[in-house]
């Protein structure tokens, strides 16, 4: 993948990606774990969550660390289902603004892998 992003458009992402920003936004913790495949994993700050239960339990306690916004600002697609869609966070964190890039990997309808680089 080059390091070249369009403009947000959900309309041309995979419904599995657009659905997990959406519930992750909204903290509907069931609705983001019922988006992962079984073996599943998530990389997120240097640690690995591997499975549903601990994709959920991960995807609460990362929400709930600091108050912040999220704003999509762009995506990237390339064959064999890998999306990245970077986000902008703005808030209580150390620092106040990072931008996010949330790499997925899809398989089966379902989100395979998703790892989240600064």
């Amino acid at each position: 993948m080059s390091d070249t992003f369009t403009a947000y458009d959900p309309a041309t992402l995979p419904a599995p990606v657009v659905a997990y920003l959406d519930a992750h936004d909204e903290k509907r913790y069931a609705d983001v774990a019922a988006l992962f495949a079984p073996g599943a994993t998530v990389l997120d700050d240097g640690k690995t969550y591997e499975g549903i239960e601990a994709i959920r339990a991960w995807s609460e306690t990362s929400s709930a660390e600091y108050t912040y916004t999220s704003t999509r600002t762009g995506q990237q697609a390339a064959d064999g289902g890998q999306v990245v869609v970077r986000v902008r966070l703005d808030g209580n964190f150390p620092g106040g603004t990072v931008v996010l890039r949330y790499r997925f990997a899809l398989q089966d309808g379902l989100i395979a892998d998703l790892a989240i680089e600064v």
